[in-house]
């Protein structure tokens, strides 16, 4: 099974500084589904500070390939871990 070191190192660009700082993300999880499909939880404030809102932490979920390249995100915005980790059963 994957681990979270496998997928920085087949996409390193991806976890540089400036692309964490961009997105605004705080922490990165690899997670798998029932079905042991790999998934890279992202910990973000992204665009949430928009319009003079307050930031605010919530979780976007990206597919891995069996390559573990980073597909696109799901649609699907959690506002929480226990949220991610109740979709990843139905996956």
């Amino acid at each position: 099974m994957a681990t979270m070191t496998d997928v920085r190192a087949a996409q390193p660009e991806w976890f540089s500084r400036g692309n964490k700082r961009f997105f605004g993300d705080v922490s990165y999880k690899l997670l798998h589904s029932a079905t042991r499909k790999p998934f890279l939880v992202r910990g973000t404030f992204a665009w949430t500070d928009m319009f003079n809102q307050p930031k605010r932490l919530h979780y976007r979920v990206n597919p891995l390939s069996e390559t573990l390249e980073i597909q696109p995100l799901i649609d699907t915005i959690f506002s929480d871990m226990e949220a991610v980790k109740d979709w990843l059963k139905t996956q």
